[in-house]
């Protein structure tokens, strides 16, 4: 079964019994994002890297040991989300929202964070200086210019 339809399976099993998400498998990640929408679930020992996942609603849901190296994540929302020991690395983030999230040990080395939201977004452990910074609003509110050009 590919990455893709695992996420699918995710969303039509929590629509279904939201209440009772658990740990899902990385066929469900991928099968969520053809359906567009997770909330509220658990990820936990998943590689998704690579994987395209443009503009889908994972708020509220808890990752752990997660890796979305490389992954297209455009306008993914990530609010009120919990990320542990997760990978961003060289990801395409532009325009996501992490308002409200938890991030510990969370990795964004050379991921692409234009345009992204960290609104009162609690970081542990996570720089997102190693990460490409344009018009990027920072957990403090200050909106992130650096990297732009």
């Amino acid at each position: 079964m590919s990455k893709v339809a695992a996420v699918g399976a995710c969303v039509i099993g929590l629509t279904l019994a939201h209440s009772e998400a658990s740990a899902e498998t990385k066929q469900d990640l991928v099968d969520d994002r053809a359906m567009g929408r997770c909330t509220g679930c658990t990820f936990e020992d998943i590689d998704a890297s690579g994987e395209r996942m443009v503009g889908i609603d994972l708020s509220g849901s808890t990752f752990r040991n997660v890796d979305f190296s490389k992954s297209s994540l455009r306008l993914a929302i990530f609010d009120q989300a919990v990320l542990e020991n997760v990978s961003f690395d060289g990801a395409d983030l532009g325009g996501a929202s992490f308002a409200d999230a938890r991030l510990i040990n969370v990795s964004f080395v050379g991921a692409e964070l234009d345009a992204a939201v960290f609104d009162d977004a609690r970081l542990k452990e996570t720089e997102l200086e190693s990460a490409h910074l344009c018009n990027t609003q920072m957990p403090t509110g200050f909106l992130d210019t650096s990297d732009c050009g």
